[in-house]
């Protein structure tokens, strides 16, 4: 059956941290740059009642993987050099091992690498029949059936993936998920247009199959974690996004990255995984839960569900 669920959301890391620490993550992650006059309106107070946002909007994700019955979890998320490096930083990757681990330590509060790990169960047999099928659909993803991560040995799978995992329930279980490595990053990137793309060839491939699926999109909104921009988030950007994904234009995302802007690179280029997600629900208006245009979390927090009537 076709994807029946599609999820995205943001993965910065002040959303998996109490809220009394955002302070020092945003310290971390802005390194003395000016900071936007909002900064000094994101109170403790505040920050708390972002931080329950927070809370709900993965609690909602959750209970829908839930509720939908999920059998398989297709994961997209980029890596910031932590599986791969300069050796090999594929456009498109595709984990199809038996599992893998990775951790949800956050360096900014301390937390070492080597702690909080958590356990990804892998799909090996449909992960290979998907990278065969995405082949014949003319994309050339790199595979890997092993995972000996390049740019963090310690910290194994990239946050994009063990973050969400834990905020989804699914780490640690028996859940099945095949991780997507989607650059989001690293130039030369994939189009917006790639992206769709790719997302209607992965629903394709599970139209003849019988497992109930999800797809999750994680990483973004707007941001620039650790770079020139850092802390300002470019909220008429995010809420363009939002009004296409609400309005059911989902396929206008395609044409996101097709001019060259500052606000475009870093971070937001992880908004790749969310046009992947829209391109499985092609013409399928999503919701999004919530946006947080968070100057203490560097980000524009964002929660977004699609649904498939059976």
């Amino acid at each position: 059956m076709p994807v029946v669920l599609g999820l995205a959301s943001s993965h910065a890391p002040s959303m998996f941290a109490p809220p009394d620490t955002w302070p020092q993550i945003h310290k971390g992650l802005t390194r003395g740059l000016p900071q936007p006059p909002k900064l000094g309106e994101e109170t403790p107070d505040v920050i708390a009642q972002q931080a329950t946002r927070v809370h709900q909007g993965f609690a909602t994700l959750a209970k829908a993987i839930q509720d939908e019955k999920i059998d398989l979890v297709v994961l997209v998320g980029d890596d910031q050099t932590e599986v791969f490096n300069g050796a090999c930083i594929p456009a498109i990757g595709i984990y199809i091992g038996e599992g893998v681990s990775g951790t949800t330590s956050i360096s900014w509060i301390g937390e070492k690498p080597e702690d909080n790990h958590i356990f990804l169960k892998g799909a090996p047999e449909i992960g290979k029949k998907l990278v065969k099928f995405l082949v014949q659909k003319d994309f050339d993803p790199t595979w890997s059936d092993k995972l000996h991560p390049l740019g963090k040995p310690a910290a194994g799978i990239g946050h994009a993936f063990s973050r969400i995992a834990r905020a989804m329930k699914i780490g640690d279980t028996d859940m099945p998920i095949i991780p997507v490595f989607l650059n989001g990053y690293h130039p030369p990137l994939p189009t917006g247009a790639r992206c769709y793309a790719l997302g209607r060839a992965i629903c394709a491939f599970f139209e003849k199959r019988p497992e109930r699926v999800a797809i999750y999109g994680s990483g973004g909104m707007s941001h620039c974690p650790v770079g020139p921009r850092a802390g300002w988030v470019d909220e008429p950007l995010d809420r363009w996004v939002i009004e296409r994904i609400e309005s059911g234009e989902g396929d206008q995302l395609q044409n996101l990255f097709l001019i060259d802007s500052d606000t475009l690179r870093s971070g937001t280029g992880e908004l790749r995984s969310w046009i992947t997600v829209q391109g499985a629900f092609d013409g399928v208006a999503g919701k999004v839960l919530d946006y947080i245009p968070s100057v203490h979390a560097v980000t524009g927090l964002g929660f977004a569900l699609w649904k498939r009537e059976a």
